[in-house]
């Protein structure tokens, strides 16, 4: 049984696990490559949601799991609950040197 086929992320600890699950097993979290994370509520003693049956081929098929929640911003790292996540921010400065030419 395929459970996501859109799930993955780039090699290295850059990116959240394609598939985890919460400390206290309430709640699964599917990120889908580096467009989105969702988090998906589980009933008491569930290991999976309820899943389409090709599997999570998608992240619309993601969003419609039953109770699926997805994080504010992109590669964000689940914390012990939703409401608590990180996730990288990068910037870049250019040109911060420049030497004026008279």
């Amino acid at each position: 049984m395929l459970i996501c086929g859109a799930c993955g992320s780039r090699s290295g600890g850059e990116s959240p696990q394609s598939l985890s699950w919460s400390a206290d097993g309430k709640l699964l979290y599917l990120h889908i490559w580096a467009l989105v994370t969702y988090s998906v509520p589980l009933r008491a003693g569930q290991i999976l949601p309820p899943l389409p049956g090709a599997g999570i081929g998608s992240a619309e098929d993601a969003a419609a799991l039953p109770g699926a929640r997805a994080f504010p911003v992109p590669g964000a790292f689940a914390g012990p609950n939703p409401s608590v996540y990180a996730y990288s921010k990068v910037s870049a400065h250019r040109n911060i040197y420049q030497v004026p030419v008279p």
